[in-house]
Protein backbone atom coordinates (compact mmCIF):
# COMPACT_ATOMS: atom_id res chain seq x y z
CA UNK A 1 0.00 0.00 0.00
CA UNK A 2 1.29 3.12 -0.71
CA UNK A 3 1.52 6.40 1.13
CA UNK A 4 -1.21 8.28 0.14
CA UNK A 5 -3.65 5.28 0.08
CA UNK A 6 -2.15 4.14 4.31
CA UNK A 7 -2.98 8.11 4.97
CA UNK A 8 -6.64 7.54 4.07
CA UNK A 9 -7.13 4.07 6.02
CA UNK A 10 -5.51 5.69 9.06
CA UNK A 11 -7.98 8.96 8.64
CA UNK A 12 -11.09 6.58 8.35
CA UNK A 13 -9.47 4.54 11.54
CA UNK A 14 -10.05 8.04 12.85
CA UNK A 15 -13.31 9.07 12.01
CA UNK A 16 -14.38 5.24 13.09
CA UNK A 17 -13.07 5.96 16.85
CA UNK A 18 -9.64 4.41 17.29
CA UNK A 19 -7.93 5.46 19.83
CA UNK A 20 -5.21 8.67 19.45
CA UNK A 21 -2.64 6.40 21.14
CA UNK A 22 -3.23 3.58 19.18
CA UNK A 23 -3.02 5.32 15.89
CA UNK A 24 0.23 6.77 17.16
CA UNK A 25 2.13 3.76 16.02
CA UNK A 26 1.39 3.61 12.36
CA UNK A 27 1.26 7.13 12.03
CA UNK A 28 5.07 7.60 13.10
CA UNK A 29 5.84 4.54 10.98
CA UNK A 30 4.33 6.10 7.79
CA UNK A 31 5.92 9.67 8.96
CA UNK A 32 9.28 7.92 9.59
CA UNK A 33 9.44 5.49 6.80
CA UNK A 34 12.84 5.56 4.37
CA UNK A 35 11.57 7.43 1.68
CA UNK A 36 10.49 10.35 3.61
CA UNK A 37 14.28 11.09 5.47
CA UNK A 38 14.33 15.41 5.70
CA UNK A 39 17.51 16.91 6.71
CA UNK A 40 16.42 19.20 9.61
CA UNK A 41 13.58 16.43 10.69
CA UNK A 42 14.42 12.79 13.01
CA UNK A 43 11.69 10.56 13.68
CA UNK A 44 12.57 7.59 16.61
CA UNK A 45 10.59 5.84 19.38
CA UNK A 46 11.34 9.04 21.49
CA UNK A 47 9.78 11.30 19.30
CA UNK A 48 6.14 8.70 19.38
CA UNK A 49 6.37 9.16 23.18
CA UNK A 50 6.73 12.59 22.79
CA UNK A 51 3.91 13.01 20.12
CA UNK A 52 1.54 11.12 22.14
CA UNK A 53 1.51 13.34 25.28
CA UNK A 54 1.57 16.28 23.40
CA UNK A 55 -1.68 15.19 21.17
CA UNK A 56 -2.94 14.96 24.34
CA UNK A 57 -2.38 18.22 25.14
CA UNK A 58 1.20 18.74 27.02
CA UNK A 59 3.66 20.76 26.88
CA UNK A 60 7.36 19.40 27.02
CA UNK A 61 10.81 20.54 27.97
CA UNK A 62 12.73 18.02 25.76
CA UNK A 63 16.06 18.89 28.05
CA UNK A 64 19.39 18.93 26.66
CA UNK A 65 19.52 15.02 25.24
CA UNK A 66 16.44 16.54 22.80
CA UNK A 67 17.86 18.08 19.61
CA UNK A 68 15.70 21.02 17.89
CA UNK A 69 15.44 17.92 14.90
CA UNK A 70 13.81 15.21 17.58
CA UNK A 71 11.75 18.45 18.74
CA UNK A 72 10.84 19.48 15.47
CA UNK A 73 10.00 15.29 14.58
CA UNK A 74 7.74 15.09 18.10
CA UNK A 75 5.76 18.19 16.65
CA UNK A 76 5.08 17.30 13.26
CA UNK A 77 3.94 14.04 14.25
CA UNK A 78 1.46 15.59 16.77
CA UNK A 79 0.10 17.55 13.89
CA UNK A 80 -0.63 14.63 11.83
CA UNK A 81 -2.38 13.21 14.80
CA UNK A 82 -4.19 16.25 15.27
CA UNK A 83 -5.02 15.84 11.23
CA UNK A 84 -6.74 12.42 11.68
CA UNK A 85 -8.63 13.37 14.80
CA UNK A 86 -9.44 16.98 14.57
CA UNK A 87 -9.89 17.82 11.19
CA UNK A 88 -6.74 20.06 11.24
CA UNK A 89 -4.23 21.70 12.73
CA UNK A 90 -2.80 25.44 13.86
CA UNK A 91 1.06 24.96 14.08
CA UNK A 92 2.29 28.02 15.83
CA UNK A 93 5.96 29.53 15.64
CA UNK A 94 7.25 32.62 17.75
CA UNK A 95 8.06 34.59 14.64
CA UNK A 96 7.83 34.91 10.50
CA UNK A 97 11.18 33.53 10.04
CA UNK A 98 10.52 30.48 12.13
CA UNK A 99 6.87 30.00 11.07
CA UNK A 100 8.40 29.81 7.82
CA UNK A 101 11.41 27.87 8.20
CA UNK A 102 8.92 25.03 9.65
CA UNK A 103 6.83 25.49 6.70
CA UNK A 104 9.20 24.68 4.42
CA UNK A 105 9.94 21.00 6.56
CA UNK A 106 5.96 20.56 6.90
CA UNK A 107 5.21 20.85 3.32
CA UNK A 108 8.54 18.47 2.75
CA UNK A 109 7.03 15.57 5.48
CA UNK A 110 3.46 15.83 5.02
CA UNK A 111 3.10 16.76 0.65
CA UNK A 112 4.15 12.97 0.11
CA UNK A 113 1.00 11.66 2.43
CA UNK A 114 -1.63 14.31 0.38
CA UNK A 115 -1.92 16.50 3.41
CA UNK A 116 -2.27 20.14 2.24
CA UNK A 117 -0.04 22.69 4.29
CA UNK A 118 -0.76 26.00 3.92
CA UNK A 119 1.84 28.81 5.67
CA UNK A 120 0.65 32.12 6.89
CA UNK A 121 2.75 35.01 4.85
CA UNK A 122 2.59 39.03 5.72
CA UNK A 123 0.35 41.06 3.10
CA UNK A 124 -2.13 38.21 2.32
CA UNK A 125 -5.27 38.92 0.49
CA UNK A 126 -8.63 37.54 1.76
CA UNK A 127 -8.74 34.89 -1.04
CA UNK A 128 -4.76 33.85 -0.01
CA UNK A 129 -6.18 33.82 3.58
CA UNK A 130 -8.88 31.74 3.35
CA UNK A 131 -6.82 29.04 1.38
CA UNK A 132 -4.06 28.37 4.04
CA UNK A 133 -6.93 28.52 6.85
CA UNK A 134 -8.70 25.46 4.67
CA UNK A 135 -5.23 23.49 4.87
CA UNK A 136 -4.96 20.71 6.80
CA UNK A 137 -2.32 22.15 8.34
CA UNK A 138 -1.73 25.50 8.75
CA UNK A 139 1.61 27.29 9.56
CA UNK A 140 2.40 30.99 11.10
CA UNK A 141 3.34 33.01 13.54
CA UNK A 142 1.14 33.27 16.66
CA UNK A 143 0.75 37.72 15.65
CA UNK A 144 0.00 36.61 12.50
CA UNK A 145 -2.70 34.09 13.53
CA UNK A 146 -3.73 36.46 16.27
CA UNK A 147 -4.42 39.67 14.07
CA UNK A 148 -5.97 37.31 11.49
CA UNK A 149 -8.78 36.47 14.61
CA UNK A 150 -9.22 40.23 14.91
CA UNK A 151 -9.82 40.87 11.40
CA UNK A 152 -12.23 37.75 11.18
CA UNK A 153 -14.20 39.36 14.39
CA UNK A 154 -14.81 42.47 12.06
CA UNK A 155 -15.46 40.78 8.86
CA UNK A 156 -19.07 41.12 7.28
CA UNK A 157 -19.13 37.51 6.20
CA UNK A 158 -18.97 34.38 8.01
CA UNK A 159 -15.59 33.16 8.89
CA UNK A 160 -15.42 29.52 6.86
CA UNK A 161 -15.80 26.42 8.05
CA UNK A 162 -11.98 25.28 7.72
CA UNK A 163 -11.04 27.77 10.04
CA UNK A 164 -13.47 27.80 12.78
CA UNK A 165 -13.37 23.84 13.05
CA UNK A 166 -10.02 23.71 13.56
CA UNK A 167 -9.72 23.00 17.43
CA UNK A 168 -5.90 21.72 17.93
CA UNK A 169 -2.71 23.76 18.58
CA UNK A 170 1.26 22.75 18.30
CA UNK A 171 3.10 25.62 19.79
CA UNK A 172 6.78 26.00 18.86
CA UNK A 173 8.65 27.55 22.49
CA UNK A 174 5.60 28.02 24.54
CA UNK A 175 7.29 30.77 26.16
CA UNK A 176 8.03 33.15 23.54
CA UNK A 177 4.33 32.22 21.96
CA UNK A 178 2.15 32.27 25.65
CA UNK A 179 4.45 33.81 27.48
CA UNK A 180 5.59 36.83 25.73
CA UNK A 181 2.68 38.52 24.79
CA UNK A 182 0.83 38.73 27.59
CA UNK A 183 2.64 42.09 28.50
CA UNK A 184 0.99 43.29 25.16
CA UNK A 185 -2.58 42.35 23.97
CA UNK A 186 -3.24 42.14 19.81
CA UNK A 187 -4.73 45.17 19.01
CA UNK A 188 -6.36 46.72 15.09
CA UNK A 189 -6.35 50.49 14.93
CA UNK A 190 -8.31 52.75 13.24
CA UNK A 191 -7.58 56.43 12.65
CA UNK A 192 -10.54 58.37 13.31
CA UNK A 193 -10.77 62.51 13.31
CA UNK A 194 -10.47 64.01 16.49
CA UNK A 195 -13.34 66.58 18.40
CA UNK A 196 -10.86 69.23 18.05
CA UNK A 197 -13.77 71.65 19.69
CA UNK A 198 -13.90 69.10 22.60
CA UNK A 199 -10.24 68.71 23.18
CA UNK A 200 -10.27 72.96 23.32
CA UNK A 201 -13.28 72.28 26.01
CA UNK A 202 -11.55 69.50 28.29
CA UNK A 203 -8.17 71.86 27.90
CA UNK A 204 -9.72 74.45 29.20
CA UNK A 205 -11.10 72.09 32.16
CA UNK A 206 -8.00 70.62 32.96
CA UNK A 207 -6.60 74.04 33.22
CA UNK A 208 -9.11 74.79 36.44
CA UNK A 209 -7.93 71.64 38.40
CA UNK A 210 -5.70 71.01 41.20
CA UNK A 211 -3.20 68.96 41.37
CA UNK A 212 -2.78 66.90 44.78
CA UNK A 213 -6.91 67.68 45.44
CA UNK A 214 -8.23 67.11 42.05
CA UNK A 215 -5.55 64.86 40.61
CA UNK A 216 -2.40 62.83 41.34
CA UNK A 217 0.40 62.04 38.93
CA UNK A 218 2.18 58.86 38.70
CA UNK A 219 5.53 60.22 37.55
CA UNK A 220 6.73 56.79 37.26
CA UNK A 221 4.31 55.68 34.30
CA UNK A 222 3.32 59.24 33.29
CA UNK A 223 -0.01 58.61 34.27
CA UNK A 224 -2.87 60.81 35.58
CA UNK A 225 -5.49 59.89 37.94
CA UNK A 226 -8.82 62.04 38.75
CA UNK A 227 -9.86 61.79 42.95
CA UNK A 228 -13.46 61.38 43.40
CA UNK A 229 -13.37 65.01 44.49
CA UNK A 230 -11.84 65.73 40.64
CA UNK A 231 -14.19 63.57 39.44
CA UNK A 232 -17.08 65.34 40.73
CA UNK A 233 -16.04 68.51 39.52
CA UNK A 234 -15.53 67.38 36.29
CA UNK A 235 -18.59 65.69 36.00
CA UNK A 236 -20.81 68.93 37.58
CA UNK A 237 -18.85 71.22 35.29
CA UNK A 238 -20.27 69.13 32.19
CA UNK A 239 -23.78 67.95 33.91
CA UNK A 240 -23.12 64.35 33.65
CA UNK A 241 -25.91 62.45 35.28
CA UNK A 242 -24.62 58.81 34.42
CA UNK A 243 -20.96 57.49 35.26
CA UNK A 244 -21.11 54.86 33.86
CA UNK A 245 -21.88 55.90 30.35
CA UNK A 246 -19.00 55.70 27.30
CA UNK A 247 -19.48 59.61 26.94
CA UNK A 248 -18.40 59.86 30.37
CA UNK A 249 -15.06 57.60 30.24
CA UNK A 250 -14.34 59.25 27.11
CA UNK A 251 -14.78 62.86 28.69
CA UNK A 252 -12.20 62.00 31.77
CA UNK A 253 -9.91 60.12 29.47
CA UNK A 254 -9.50 63.35 27.45
CA UNK A 255 -9.01 65.30 30.18
CA UNK A 256 -6.63 63.44 32.18
CA UNK A 257 -4.43 63.00 28.72
CA UNK A 258 -4.81 67.42 29.52
CA UNK A 259 -3.54 67.36 32.15
CA UNK A 260 -0.75 64.97 31.59
CA UNK A 261 0.28 67.01 28.32
CA UNK A 262 0.17 70.38 30.94
CA UNK A 263 1.47 68.73 33.71
CA UNK A 264 3.63 66.00 32.80
CA UNK A 265 5.83 67.26 29.46
CA UNK A 266 6.87 70.03 28.55
CA UNK A 267 8.51 71.11 24.60
CA UNK A 268 12.47 71.51 25.13
CA UNK A 269 12.58 68.54 27.38
CA UNK A 270 10.31 65.99 26.64
CA UNK A 271 9.35 66.81 22.94
CA UNK A 272 10.09 69.58 20.27
CA UNK A 273 8.15 70.91 16.98
CA UNK A 274 9.38 70.36 13.81
CA UNK A 275 7.61 71.19 10.62
CA UNK A 276 4.44 71.53 12.71
CA UNK A 277 4.81 67.50 14.18
CA UNK A 278 4.75 66.74 18.06
CA UNK A 279 8.69 64.99 18.22
CA UNK A 280 9.34 62.94 21.08
CA UNK A 281 13.06 63.72 22.34
CA UNK A 282 15.78 60.65 23.58
CA UNK A 283 16.56 62.40 26.50
CA UNK A 284 13.27 63.61 27.77
CA UNK A 285 11.25 62.64 31.01
CA UNK A 286 8.69 60.50 28.94
CA UNK A 287 8.32 57.13 30.99
CA UNK A 288 9.63 53.63 28.76
CA UNK A 289 6.31 52.60 26.85
CA UNK A 290 4.62 56.13 26.84
CA UNK A 291 4.15 56.96 23.39
CA UNK A 292 3.03 60.13 21.21
CA UNK A 293 -0.05 58.69 20.11
CA UNK A 294 -3.71 58.40 20.56
CA UNK A 295 -4.92 61.05 22.79
CA UNK A 296 -1.82 62.30 24.81
CA UNK A 297 -0.65 63.00 21.48
CA UNK A 298 -3.60 65.56 20.25
CA UNK A 299 -3.79 66.91 24.37
CA UNK A 300 -0.25 68.15 23.25
CA UNK A 301 -1.18 69.36 20.22
CA UNK A 302 -4.12 71.57 21.36
CA UNK A 303 -1.57 72.83 24.41
CA UNK A 304 1.15 74.16 21.70
CA UNK A 305 -2.00 75.24 19.49
CA UNK A 306 -0.99 73.08 16.02
CA UNK A 307 -3.24 71.53 13.86
CA UNK A 308 -4.90 68.23 15.90
CA UNK A 309 -3.78 64.99 14.41
CA UNK A 310 -6.35 62.35 13.58
CA UNK A 311 -6.83 59.58 16.74
CA UNK A 312 -6.14 55.83 16.65
CA UNK A 313 -8.76 54.32 18.07
CA UNK A 314 -9.04 50.74 19.22
CA UNK A 315 -11.48 48.80 17.24
CA UNK A 316 -10.39 45.07 18.67
CA UNK A 317 -8.29 43.32 21.15
CA UNK A 318 -7.54 40.09 21.75
CA UNK A 319 -5.18 38.58 24.55
CA UNK A 320 -2.54 35.51 24.29
CA UNK A 321 -5.13 33.92 26.81
CA UNK A 322 -8.41 34.85 24.60
CA UNK A 323 -6.36 33.01 21.56
CA UNK A 324 -5.51 30.13 22.76
CA UNK A 325 -8.88 29.48 24.59
CA UNK A 326 -10.39 28.74 20.74
CA UNK A 327 -8.24 25.50 21.11
CA UNK A 328 -9.76 22.37 22.95
CA UNK A 329 -6.04 20.53 22.77
CA UNK A 330 -2.71 22.81 23.27
CA UNK A 331 0.51 21.29 23.03
CA UNK A 332 4.19 22.05 22.09
CA UNK A 333 7.65 21.61 22.60
CA UNK A 334 10.27 23.97 24.74
CA UNK A 335 13.65 23.80 24.69
CA UNK A 336 14.94 27.45 26.26
CA UNK A 337 12.22 28.91 27.82
CA UNK A 338 12.27 26.21 31.04
CA UNK A 339 11.64 29.32 33.59
CA UNK A 340 8.38 29.74 32.46
CA UNK A 341 7.41 25.97 33.12
CA UNK A 342 5.30 26.57 35.82
CA UNK A 343 3.73 29.53 34.29
CA UNK A 344 2.64 27.50 31.51
CA UNK A 345 0.70 25.20 33.98
CA UNK A 346 -0.79 28.01 36.12
CA UNK A 347 -1.71 30.65 33.69
CA UNK A 348 -2.86 28.07 30.48
CA UNK A 349 -3.86 25.17 32.45
CA UNK A 350 -1.56 23.37 30.19
CA UNK A 351 0.06 20.00 31.45
CA UNK A 352 4.01 20.30 31.46
CA UNK A 353 6.04 17.42 30.69
CA UNK A 354 9.59 18.47 32.26
CA UNK A 355 12.58 15.63 31.24
CA UNK A 356 15.22 18.38 32.30
CA UNK A 357 17.73 16.60 34.33
CA UNK A 358 18.92 17.38 37.81
CA UNK A 359 22.22 19.68 36.22
CA UNK A 360 19.94 21.42 33.82
CA UNK A 361 17.43 22.38 36.78
CA UNK A 362 19.74 23.82 38.45
CA UNK A 363 21.47 26.32 35.91
CA UNK A 364 18.62 27.24 34.62
CA UNK A 365 15.99 27.54 37.78
CA UNK A 366 19.38 30.34 39.17
CA UNK A 367 18.06 32.06 36.21
CA UNK A 368 14.01 31.91 36.71
CA UNK A 369 14.92 33.89 40.08
CA UNK A 370 16.24 36.31 37.79
CA UNK A 371 12.83 36.73 35.68
CA UNK A 372 11.03 36.23 38.77
CA UNK A 373 9.49 40.11 38.77
CA UNK A 374 8.29 39.58 34.84
CA UNK A 375 6.53 36.54 36.00
CA UNK A 376 5.01 38.15 38.76
CA UNK A 377 4.08 40.91 36.51
CA UNK A 378 2.59 37.96 34.15
CA UNK A 379 0.33 36.40 36.83
CA UNK A 380 -0.59 39.94 37.61
CA UNK A 381 -1.88 41.23 34.14
CA UNK A 382 -3.57 37.58 33.74
CA UNK A 383 -5.99 38.35 36.75
CA UNK A 384 -6.59 42.38 34.80
CA UNK A 385 -6.86 40.40 31.57
CA UNK A 386 -10.20 38.17 32.63
CA UNK A 387 -12.60 40.61 33.19
CA UNK A 388 -12.62 42.21 29.95
CA UNK A 389 -12.09 39.19 28.12
CA UNK A 390 -15.14 37.76 29.27
CA UNK A 391 -17.41 40.54 28.29
CA UNK A 392 -15.36 40.55 24.79
CA UNK A 393 -16.65 36.70 24.16
CA UNK A 394 -20.00 37.70 25.24
CA UNK A 395 -19.90 40.33 22.44
CA UNK A 396 -18.64 37.96 19.94
CA UNK A 397 -20.66 35.00 20.64
CA UNK A 398 -23.77 37.01 19.88
CA UNK A 399 -22.08 38.50 16.71
CA UNK A 400 -21.53 35.28 15.47
CA UNK A 401 -24.74 33.39 16.62
CA UNK A 402 -26.04 36.01 14.75
CA UNK A 403 -25.35 34.46 10.96
CA UNK A 404 -27.86 31.82 11.79
CA UNK A 405 -31.48 33.04 11.09
CA UNK A 406 -32.87 31.13 13.67
CA UNK A 407 -30.50 32.76 16.48
CA UNK A 408 -30.84 36.33 14.73
CA UNK A 409 -34.71 36.29 15.19
CA UNK A 410 -34.61 35.26 18.73
CA UNK A 411 -31.96 37.96 19.29
CA UNK A 412 -34.49 40.48 17.52
CA UNK A 413 -37.27 38.88 19.55
CA UNK A 414 -35.45 38.93 22.85
CA UNK A 415 -34.70 42.77 22.38
CA UNK A 416 -37.60 43.96 21.10
CA UNK A 417 -39.55 42.18 23.80
CA UNK A 418 -37.28 43.97 26.10
CA UNK A 419 -38.74 47.16 25.00
CA UNK A 420 -42.00 46.57 24.84
CA UNK A 421 -42.09 45.16 28.56
CA UNK A 422 -39.88 48.21 29.78
CA UNK A 423 -42.85 50.54 28.40
CA UNK A 424 -45.78 48.40 30.45
CA UNK A 425 -43.44 48.49 33.29
CA UNK A 426 -43.52 52.35 33.23
CA UNK A 427 -47.20 52.13 32.90
CA UNK A 428 -47.34 52.64 28.45
CA UNK A 429 -49.80 50.76 26.83
CA UNK A 430 -49.73 53.05 23.45
CA UNK A 431 -47.55 50.98 20.74
CA UNK A 432 -47.43 54.37 18.26
CA UNK A 433 -45.92 56.02 21.37
CA UNK A 434 -43.37 53.09 21.68
CA UNK A 435 -42.11 53.42 17.99
CA UNK A 436 -41.95 57.25 18.57
CA UNK A 437 -39.79 56.56 22.12
CA UNK A 438 -37.46 54.69 19.82
CA UNK A 439 -37.50 56.85 16.79
CA UNK A 440 -40.18 55.62 14.28
CA UNK A 441 -42.90 56.92 12.91
CA UNK A 442 -46.30 56.12 14.20
CA UNK A 443 -48.88 52.69 13.38
CA UNK A 444 -51.80 52.18 12.42
CA UNK A 445 -52.64 50.22 16.03
CA UNK A 446 -55.13 50.75 18.49
CA UNK A 447 -53.96 53.36 20.85
CA UNK A 448 -54.76 51.13 24.09
CA UNK A 449 -53.32 47.49 23.81
CA UNK A 450 -53.44 44.57 26.46
CA UNK A 451 -49.41 43.42 26.66
CA UNK A 452 -49.92 40.38 24.89
CA UNK A 453 -50.84 41.98 21.99
CA UNK A 454 -48.46 44.57 22.44
CA UNK A 455 -45.62 41.53 22.47
CA UNK A 456 -47.14 40.06 19.46
CA UNK A 457 -47.09 42.63 17.05
CA UNK A 458 -43.45 44.04 17.63
CA UNK A 459 -42.76 40.49 17.46
CA UNK A 460 -44.65 40.89 13.70
CA UNK A 461 -42.81 44.22 13.05
CA UNK A 462 -39.52 42.37 13.61
CA UNK A 463 -40.60 39.26 11.15
CA UNK A 464 -41.55 42.25 8.36
CA UNK A 465 -37.96 43.49 9.30
CA UNK A 466 -36.24 40.50 8.60
CA UNK A 467 -38.39 39.51 5.86
CA UNK A 468 -37.49 42.44 3.67
CA UNK A 469 -33.48 42.08 3.44
CA UNK A 470 -31.99 40.03 6.43
CA UNK A 471 -28.90 40.14 5.38
CA UNK A 472 -28.76 43.81 4.97
CA UNK A 473 -30.84 44.15 8.84
CA UNK A 474 -28.35 41.71 10.10
CA UNK A 475 -25.30 43.59 8.66
CA UNK A 476 -26.90 46.73 10.37
CA UNK A 477 -27.33 44.69 13.90
CA UNK A 478 -23.88 43.91 13.76
CA UNK A 479 -22.91 47.48 12.93
CA UNK A 480 -23.87 48.31 16.26
CA UNK A 481 -22.39 45.45 17.77
CA UNK A 482 -18.94 46.10 16.85
CA UNK A 483 -19.24 50.10 18.38
CA UNK A 484 -20.03 48.27 21.29
CA UNK A 485 -17.01 46.35 20.87
CA UNK A 486 -14.65 49.18 19.94
CA UNK A 487 -16.17 51.17 23.31
CA UNK A 488 -15.51 48.00 25.35
CA UNK A 489 -11.48 47.84 24.41
CA UNK A 490 -11.58 52.29 24.99
CA UNK A 491 -12.96 51.50 28.85
CA UNK A 492 -10.58 48.25 29.33
CA UNK A 493 -7.92 50.48 28.51
CA UNK A 494 -8.84 53.02 30.06
CA UNK A 495 -9.44 51.83 33.03
CA UNK A 496 -6.09 49.72 33.13
CA UNK A 497 -4.46 52.72 32.81
CA UNK A 498 -6.16 54.49 35.43
CA UNK A 499 -6.52 51.29 38.25
CA UNK A 500 -3.08 49.53 37.95
CA UNK A 501 -1.90 48.08 39.73
CA UNK A 502 -3.75 48.39 43.33
CA UNK A 503 -7.04 48.40 42.08
CA UNK A 504 -8.05 45.88 40.68
CA UNK A 505 -11.62 45.22 42.31
CA UNK A 506 -12.15 48.91 41.09
CA UNK A 507 -11.02 48.02 37.69
CA UNK A 508 -13.40 45.09 37.81
CA UNK A 509 -16.47 47.04 39.14
CA UNK A 510 -15.99 50.45 36.79
CA UNK A 511 -15.41 48.11 33.88
CA UNK A 512 -18.07 46.00 34.50
CA UNK A 513 -20.54 49.29 34.89
CA UNK A 514 -19.69 50.25 31.95
CA UNK A 515 -20.21 46.89 30.25
CA UNK A 516 -23.77 46.90 31.15
CA UNK A 517 -24.40 49.91 29.84
CA UNK A 518 -23.20 49.46 26.39
CA UNK A 519 -25.40 46.52 26.38
CA UNK A 520 -28.20 48.61 27.29
CA UNK A 521 -27.61 51.07 24.69
CA UNK A 522 -27.00 48.20 22.22
CA UNK A 523 -29.75 46.78 23.01
CA UNK A 524 -32.36 49.92 23.16
CA UNK A 525 -30.34 50.58 19.41
CA UNK A 526 -31.36 47.62 18.16
CA UNK A 527 -35.09 47.92 19.19
CA UNK A 528 -35.01 51.27 17.88
CA UNK A 529 -33.63 49.85 14.35
CA UNK A 530 -35.90 47.04 14.29
CA UNK A 531 -39.21 49.41 15.61
CA UNK A 532 -38.30 52.22 13.21
CA UNK A 533 -40.74 50.93 10.10
CA UNK A 534 -41.14 54.12 7.55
Amino acid sequence: MDARATARELKRQAEGGRPLEALSQPAFALLSRPSATISGVSFDEDVRQMAVRMADGTVIHGGRMAGEEHLRGARFLTGYLHTLSHGGVHLIAPDERQALEEGELAAAVYGPLGVRVGVLREGMDAVERSAVYGADVTVGAYRRFGLDLLHDRQALTPRDDARQGVSAAVVKDPGHVLIAPIVEPLMLLEDDASPVEELQKTARMAATLRGGQDYSIDTERGAVRLTAQGRKRLHDAFGVTDPATMETLLLEKRVMEAVAAAACYAQGRDYDIADGTVVPLAAGTMPTGVRLRGGLLQAIETKEGLPVSDTQWITATVSVFEFFQRYSRVGGTSSAEVMFTGELEELFGLQVHDRRGPEELKTQQQHAQQMAAYLALNRQIAQWDRPGAQQRTELYDVRDRMWEPLELRALLHRLVDSAVKEQIRLGDGDFRKLQRQFGGSASELPLKQPSDTMLTRARTVCDDFLATDPDAQRRAVQSVLDQVAVYQAQAEMYYRDRYWPEELATFEEELTAVHDSLRTQFERAVARHVLHRD
